[in-house]
């Protein structure tokens, strides 16, 4: 059920704080055309009521998700930008901004706002540009019904409530990112033909293929499919293809008794030299090592300590 308009202001412990994410606001309003005063000058705390005018600055994260209606946001460079049903606004601790529904059109509303050094570390590591302001993730009950659940566990205020919250605003935080870049490729209309060459790239592990070769057969010239390939995985086709070659590898080594000879053989991975020294160099330790530890149905592996290894149960991570 969709919640209608609601607030809640939240506190938080030194214990949640210790989580990595904690939840200070979230809620709903709904702007009705032809309103006379925005925001609302009723029930909001000094810290988050603000002068459209003169705009504000936050001091933790927000998520501003508009359903209906349309209106104009403003960021660090102070342009003007149209946003509407469907824009999620991204609002920065630390940054000026300033927004308001059109008085033709008010708007539906949705916002979460959250801090801490988990938060912190996605932006530090450039998971969003540093200008993006305004992501384009589209109308979508799926996420109304995650800003409905949130507003529903912090009415509540039971106990962890706080780490509740921190799951729903990090969902949300990956999926405006998911649906915006995705959004973002649809329209350039180049979603099929990289879908097609990540299968072509699986389905063709053990022919030698080459990233032009992925390239002319998705009907693309190399360099474009590069670049593309690069912003929509965060990898290079090339990149990509040798992990896919390399988890393969772990899988043989694993679940066959097949030779380093014949995996490298089998995955034109060279010689057995060249196969072990790139296995070594990636993964941080030889395929002999490898086998003799996560080999199926062998003792359970040993915690191994090695560049870009992770070793939960028989399953080691291929680094970036």
């Amino acid at each position: 059920m969709r919640a209608e308009n609601s607030h809640k202001y939240l506190v938080c412990s030194e214990k949640d704080q210790t989580w990595g994410v904690t939840v200070d606001t979230v809620g709903c309003q709904t702007v009705e055309p032809g309103y006379e005063v925005y925001p609302p000058r009723v029930g909001h705390p000094s810290g988050f009521y603000f002068d459209v005018g003169k705009g504000r600055v936050l001091e933790s994260y927000q998520l501003l998700y508009i359903t209906s209606g349309q209106g104009l946001f403003q960021g660090r460079s102070h342009a003007s930008v149209r946003v509407g049903a469907g824009d999620m606004i991204l609002l920065r601790p630390d940054r000026w901004h300033s927004y308001m529904p059109d008085r033709q059109t008010g708007w539906r509303e949705y916002w979460i706002g959250f801090r801490g050094p988990n938060v912190d570390a996605r932006f530090r590591n450039d998971f969003f540009d540093d200008d993006l302001e305004v992501l384009r993730v589209g109308v979508r009950g799926e996420l109304t019904a995650l800003y409905d659940r949130a507003m529903e566990v912090a009415g509540r205020e039971r106990s962890s409530y706080q780490q509740f919250l921190a799951g729903i605003a990090t969902l949300l935080l990956g999926m405006a990112m998911y649906y915006h870049m995705n959004h973002q490729f649809v329209s350039q209309e180049i979603v099929g033909q990289i879908d097609r060459a990540r299968h072509l790239m699986r389905e063709s592990l053990h022919t030698g293929i080459s990233p032009e070769e992925v390239a002319r057969r998705v009907h693309m010239s190399y360099s474009w499919f590069r670049k593309v390939f690069r912003d929509y995985t965060g990898i290079s086709p090339a990149h990509y293809m040798r992990k896919l070659r390399l988890q393969e590898a772990c899988r043989l080594l694993s679940e066959t008794p097949l030779s380093i000879k014949e995996i490298a053989f089998r995955l034109n991975c060279g010689d057995a030299s060249y196969f072990s020294n790139l296995f070594r160099r990636n993964l941080g330790l030889t395929p002999l090592e490898y086998r003799s530890r996560f080999r199926a149905g062998g003792d359970p592996p040993e915690r191994i300590s090695g560049p870009g290894v992770h070793t939960p149960g028989n399953r080691t991570t291929i680094p970036e």
